[in-house]
């Protein structure tokens, strides 16, 4: 069993994500290569300088815009989204391989059906699906079947609820959106036959082998500990979990190591220690989002890096430390800061409304340098200009002005 310095760890893990930029990827092509790499991003439709999945793709990627995506999930549909950890966006090929996910989801969506008086959705699922095949592309405001009048929660139309009924259970996808508006169509007549076969073949320990080792690959290192990274059907059941790492480490398809100074094993991908000995080209900043696949385990994240983060989100607003919508910064694989930025539209300047160093952090010019730099490279991908306070308020430490 290798032991790995925690530097060493921190350097491999940041140089498999590609958020030291030495790949120097960029553009639609660069959305593939990281995509194939890390297999799943996660989703969220919160918008305060870009949703997190664009905001998880901008940080390894350069000239991102959101519409690489967009074009790859709606245009060229070789990514999907469906529900992974949570909700999430994955490589299509992997569609058919998600099956049981799908099925068990399927449980949990009828449970909540249950809990909202919904279930007559379920009997009209046959002339929803057959309406949706006669005219395409299909959005809740082109069908009106049913009513529910009881709820509160959720759709007010049984044939909303049926159709995000079919979309979790794989029978329909999402072919296109317009805005927030989502439109539904057969899954066949998205993916290809290969990527919707349901891999009726795949036993549960096939299954189960291809989906934790996946999980390490979303981000290259873990440890068997309940979490953020284990999240989801399956993943989150301890014995489950470890009787299929012991597997896929008693057959060599993943690496069993230790982090010096952390008592825990880690599972690693194979991959990870090509980047051990890689010289970084420079100084790199990167604004890290909120829910980055690096930060799916905060326990891990701070055991790591030594870096304590809480999305406080939906956390009262008395009770926050931080702010709302808060994204950490790395500096040359450290996290140094935080900031907390003005929600934007592109008619507007990218505007920095709080920024806290971490403990112990003195910038030194280049560090100032190169998150000035990074500062203009997301500005670029707002498609806005950085605000000219936001220098101010990044040179203030502790109350004084270097």
């Amino acid at each position: 069993m290798t032991t790995y310095l925690k530097e060493d760890a921190i350097k491999m893990l940041i140089r498999y994500q590609n958020l030291d930029g030495k790949e120097e990827l960029t553009g639609i092509d660069g959305v593939r290569t990281i995509m194939n790499r890390i297999g799943s991003i996660q989703y969220d439709p919160l918008n305060v300088v870009g949703r997190n999945a664009d905001l998880v793709l901008q940080a390894r990627i350069d000239n991102y815009k959101p519409e690489h995506l967009f074009s790859l999930l709606y245009d060229e549909h070789s990514l999907i989204d469906g529900v992974d950890k949570e909700m999430c966006i994955y490589c299509t090929r992997d569609f058919g391989k998600f099956t049981k996910v799908r099925e068990a989801h399927t449980k949990s969506v009828i449970s909540t059906l249950q809990h909202r008086n919904q279930m007559g959705a379920l009997d009209i699922i046959d002339d929803v699906k057959a309406f949706v095949a006669e005219h395409g592309a299909t959005g809740t405001k082109d069908i009106s079947i049913g009513e529910v009048r009881e709820s509160r929660w959720g759709h007010k139309k049984l044939s909303s609820v049926a159709l995000d009924y079919l979309y979790n259970t794989g029978e329909l996808c999402i072919k296109e959106k317009k805005g927030t508006q989502k439109y539904f169509d057969l899954t066949e007549r998205i993916i290809s036959n290969k990527e919707y076969s349901p891999f009726d073949d795949m036993s549960m320990e096939e299954f189960l082998n291809w989906y934790v080792k996946r999980r390490i690959a979303c981000i290259g290192i873990v440890w068997d500990k309940r979490g953020g990274a284990w999240q989801g059907h399956y993943l989150d059941q301890n014995d489950l979990r470890k009787k299929t790492l012991n597997h896929l480490v008693e057959n060599g398809e993943i690496d069993l190591c230790k982090i010096e100074g952390i008592s825990e094993d880690f599972y690693a991908i194979p991959e990870l220690n090509q980047g051990l000995h890689d010289v970084q080209k420079g100084d790199y900043t990167r604004f890290i989002a909120p829910l980055d696949n690096i930060m799916w385990d905060r326990t891990l994240l701070e055991k790591i890096f030594g870096f304590s983060y809480r999305w406080e989100v939906y956390t009262p607003v008395v009770k926050r430390k931080y702010g709302y919508y808060v994204i950490p910064v790395m500096y040359n694989n450290q996290f140094v800061a935080r900031f907390e930025p003005e929600a934007i539209s592109k008619s507007e300047l990218f505007t920095i409304k709080n920024w806290w160093w971490e403990p112990n952090i003195n910038p030194s010019e280049a560090m100032l340098e190169s998150i000035f730099c990074e500062l203009n490279r997301f500005a670029k991908f707002l498609g806005t200009e950085s605000s000219k306070k936001n220098n101010e308020i990044i040179i203030a430490v502790k109350g004084h002005i270097l």
